[in-house]
């Protein structure tokens, strides 16, 4: 049997997101997002959650590009008051010990605090730019996965020499995340934790269209696999916040909710899950 987790990272990060989100549930193939508890429209999500029972929910967990939740974020803080700028500065604040593991903890912490605090229960935890694969913070996550009983944490297992996998600007980066999440699979082994399940989608983040959808479905194994995805509507605020991503979310809208596509997830014979 072929099930497929659809999981839309990003819940939360504005209106616009969180519009699409929804829609590409409604309408779509979307069954699962995480949410950015420091995003803009954290509150507005949440509100939209409760009419969208059947939407899995986990946590995004983000320590870089936006501003903490922590009450005191101590070293993560920047001389702006947010959290690192990008995944290299954050790397290189950790291995330079300038970031101390205990203020990530914290911060981790009151993002996850904060979600059950508006009532959500979280399926699963990710991370904003996958840094939990970073071994030091993914044993921070574990922990925190245990105490507050989430069962599932993803690593991003994609494969980079997945045929029509796009090579964009961050390729690398991504690929070697990829090698690092098998690497902290073999090595964190958790029996009440689960991140066995394989990741596709990582590499066309932010431009996955129909028809390079429609070849992922195509390889799709027996088992369940998780597809990453980022759909959402025109939004100004993060046309302009996060131009830097060069995300197209109202492409990635329209793969998730075209008829093709499900008609290939039929003619596939892939079940739809949340886990």
């Amino acid at each position: 049997m072929k099930r497929l987790i659809v999981n839309a990272d990003d819940y939360g990060l504005c209106k616009g997101v969180v519009d699409g989100i929804i829609e590409a549930h409604r309408r779509g193939i979307v069954t699962s997002a995480s949410v950015m508890a420091g995003g803009q429209a954290f509150d507005y999500g949440v509100e939209q959650s409760r009419s969208n029972p059947k939407l899995s929910l986990g946590v995004h967990l983000t320590l870089v590009e936006e501003r903490p939740v922590s009450a005191n974020p101590g070293t993560l803080a920047q001389s702006d008051g947010w959290l690192p700028h990008s995944y290299p500065a954050l790397l290189t604040g950790i291995l330079m010990r300038r970031i101390r593991l205990g203020d990530v903890e914290r911060e981790l912490r009151a993002q996850i605090e904060k979600c059950f605090s508006a009532g959500l229960r979280p399926a699963h935890l990710d991370s904003h730019q996958h840094v939990h694969t970073l071994p030091a913070i993914l044993r921070i996550v574990l922990q925190l996965a245990r105490e507050y009983g989430i069962s599932r944490v993803r690593l991003p297992r994609d494969s980079p020499g997945r045929h029509g996998a796009m090579r964009g600007d961050r390729f690398w980066q991504k690929a070697a995340l990829c090698w690092l999440a098998r690497y902290d699979a073999g090595r964190f082994q958790d029996k009440e934790i689960s991140f066995r399940y394989p990741i596709t989608g990582l590499f066309e983040s932010g431009a996955l269209t129909e028809s390079r959808l429609l070849g992922i479905l195509d390889q799709i194994p027996e088992g369940t696999t998780e597809l990453v995805c980022h759909p959402g509507w025109e939004d100004p605020a993060c046309k302009e916040d996060y131009a830097h991503w060069g995300y197209h979310w109202e492409i990635e809208e329209q793969a998730l909710t075209s008829a093709a596509v499900r008609a290939r997830i039929h003619a596939r014979g892939i079940e739809l899950v949340t886990a």
